[in-house]
Formats: structure tokens, C-alpha cells, sequence
């Protein structure tokens, strides 16, 4: 069996070896002769067609082995997200004259953006509805340079939903999600996936996806997982598996249900992402709003703050700082180097009215990082 390579793909192909790439792409060891019962064509013609697929370097040999580069697989949520933007101080139990503005979120779906923004090949795996809302998130990752090949688009439900009512200082004062599509990335689809995410550098997952889908993930796959833990109700999904993932980012009240601590203070977070640690997570980032971020592996244990800026949106922040993390990862950086550049990724989001910001890439953030002096 030929050895998978890492290879441009930027040859164009014809509507027929794309059609044949699929076919072998689901089945390395596929003959001739069924691709051609398949696509009802000659045999001639598709070992014309696997000839020149060989020559663009598609494939490689006996075995039909697909060029795929290095890519990153994220897995959960992707959905439509209203914020809602108060004129003045938010009155609570009254209507509020204010702006909406209407955009592309999930948590997994923005770490995915976030990602892609940073030049990284990332994979989605999500469910989506065959709605307005579905087919615009499927346009926008394909403009972006998100893979959704592999996630799934369902007639009985609808695209997941996210409003959210932002205070006059920026921050969330309530939301509500409809997200039962969600449901169905279970242990089955996830299954259906198998070859797609043991190959990924990594991968990345929310707890808005079943429980029993994310213990599958982490008990199957010997691949490095990062976890958002979205919200404490959804944190507790990962309570007992939590030593699984290399890299976790929980806020104070996230690490609280997960290691029972109360944190009050700096020593507290530092306790509870000892605890973290000893359960067997490789890298701990606790985030503590403005008042910084509680670092934490085998080797070193310290406390970064956060610069004063003016936040617009804090919503996408923390997928932002998550993508960040993966970046830093895949370039090798430390502890120290990857907090500073997942920092400089949130700040960038936190000064967008967007949840991701149209201003995130490798180079922006590197200078805003400058801008900061937390270099």
C-alpha cells in the first residue's frame, strides 16, 4: 500500500476525476472495473482518468492512495448567531432600543474559521439543516477554506440558532441556543469518520455534541484532542474523562464543576489546575476574564494578564484564544509563547462587533501582540 505524501494539490481536475477521486477516497482498494460500473463509463476510460490523476499527484500507485496536507479535524457546533446591542445601559424586563447584527457562529464551526484564518487545513465534521441558514454556513466555509466534505446536511431538523443580548460594556448578559441538530454527530456518524480523524494533526471538539460521542472520541482515536468546554452545564459531559484531553480551556466557574474547587482567588486556580493536571491533562489554560490567564503543564505553573482594551463583542473571544492554542501547537511554541498568542488572537476578536473578526491572521496578531508588549 503506497504511503500517503504531502503534495500541492493545485492541478485542476475534470468533473470525472473529481467524481473517481471520491470513489477512491472511500475506498482506497476500489478496481477499475467497479469504478466503472459506478460511473457507468469504460474501464479504458477511468485508467485514463487514474493515469492523470497520477500525473497531478492526486493519488500514488497501486492502492490509490489520496494526497490529502496536513489538516486539523474540529468537531461540534456550527450555527447562525444574533447579538443583540444595546443604545444605552441594558434594561432587563424591557425592550431596549438597540442594533442586530446577524452572523455565522458555533463554537466549533468559529474555532474552525479561526483556524482556517491562521492558514491552518481544517476539517469540520457538524450537522446542519437543509435550510437557508445551513446552505449559508455551507458557502461561507467553502469561501473561507473550510472543508465540509464530511459533515452532514439534514431535511428534518433546522440549522442550529444562537441569540444572545450583549451588555453596554460588551459582554453577554443572556442568550438562548436552539441546537438539536447537534444531536445527531453521534457515536454512529462519528464512526462513519473513523479515517478521517486518525490521520488529523489534531483534533478539536465542544461539548455541544452528545456526551456519548465525545467519550468515544477520547476512548477510539489516538489523536491529540483540545476541548472547549462551552458552559458549566456542558462541562460536566467531560467531568470523568477530562484527562484525555492534551489541552483544555475552562473559565473559573467551567474549572470549578470540573475539579469541585471553589476559585476565589489566584491560588485557587493555580490548585484547581494542578488537579487538572494530575487527572492527566497535558496543558491547563484557566481563563479568568480580565483579570488574566492561569497557565499550567508538568514544567511550569504562572499566572499572564491581560491588557485593558475596549471590548465591542466578547462573544467569539474564547473560540479566538482556542485557535490560538492550536496554532501555537502545531508550531511547537511554549507554554509562555502560546498564551501570548492566543491572547493576541481574543483581543483582536474582542475589538469586532463580529464573532470572528474579518482582521485575524498569523500576521495581525503577531503585531497586535507588539502593539500590547506582552511579547
Amino acid at each position: 500500500m503506497t504511503k500517503i505524501i504531502n503534495k500541492s494539490l493545485g492541478d485542476i481536475m475534470t468533473n470525472r476525476e473529481k467524481e473517481i477521486l471520491e470513489l477512491v477516497k472511500s475506498n482506497p482498494f476500489i478496481t477499475q472495473e467497479e469504478i466503472a460500473r459506478i460511473l457507468n463509463i469504460a474501464r479504458s476510460s477511468v485508467a485514463v482518468h487514474i493515469t492523470n490523476l497520477i500525473k497531478k499527484g492526486h493519488i500514488l500507485g497501486r492502492g490509490y492512495i489520496i494526497n490529502e496536507k496536513d489538516y486539523v479535524v474540529a468537531i461540534g457546533g456550527a450555527n447562525i448567531d444574533i447579538n443583540g446591542f444595546p443604545k444605552g445601559i441594558l434594561k432587563m424586563n424591557d425592550s431596549n432600543p438597540g442594533k442586530l447584527n446577524i452572523s455565522l457562529g458555533g463554537v466549533g464551526r468559529n474555532i474552525a474559521e479561526n483556524i482556517a484564518r491562521m492558514d491552518i487545513n481544517v476539517k469540520m465534521i457538524t450537522s446542519l439543516g437543509k435550510d437557508i441558514y445551513g446552505e449559508k454556513i455551507l458557502e461561507h466555509s467553502k469561501n473561507i477554506g473550510i472543508d465540509m466534505k464530511d459533515s452532514i446536511v439534514l431535511n428534518d431538523y433546522n440549522t442550529s440558532t444562537y441569540l444572545a443580548i450583549i451588555d453596554e460594556n460588551g459582554d453577554m448578559a443572556v442568550a438562548l441556543s436552539d441546537m438539536d441538530v447537534c444531536e445527531r454527530i453521534d457515536v454512529g456518524f462519528i464512526k462513519s469518520k473513523k479515517k478521517i480523524i486518525e490521520k488529523a494533526k489534531l483534533c478539536v471538539i465542544d461539548t455541544n455534541i452528545p456526551e456519548e460521542s465525545i467519550k468515544y472520541l477520547v476512548n477510539n482515536f489516538n489523536v491529540a484532542f483540545f476541548l472547549d468546554t462551552v458552559s458549566t452545564s456542558k462541562a460536566k459531559k467531560i467531568k470523568d474523562i477530562v484527562g484525555k484531553f492534551h489541552t483544555i480551556k475552562p473559565n473559573r466557574l467551567e474549572a470549578e464543576v470540573l475539579t469541585g474547587v471553589e476559585i476565589r482567588n489566584d491560588n485557587d486556580a493555580k490548585t484547581a489546575c494542578k488537579i487538572l493536571l494530575e487527572k492527566g491533562v497535558k496543558n491547563v489554560f484557566l481563563t479568568l476574564g480580565k483579570d488574566g490567564v492561569i497557565c499550567a503543564n508538568k514544567k511550569e505553573l504562572f499566572k499572564i494578564s491581560i491588557p485593558e482594551i475596549k471590548v465591542i463583542n466578547a462573544t467569539g473571544a474564547g473560540d479566538a484564544f482556542l485557535a490560538g492554542l492550536i496554532y501555537s501547537y502545531l508550531n511547537n511554541y511554549s507554554l509562555r509563547e502560546s498564551v501570548v498568542f492566543a491572547i493576541g488572537a481574543s483581543v483582536i476578536t474582542l475589538s469586532s462587533k463580529d464573532t470572528i473578526s474579518d482582521e485575524l491572521s498569523v500576521e495581525n496578531i503577531k503585531l497586535k501582540i507588539k502593539e500590547l508588549g506582552i511579547c
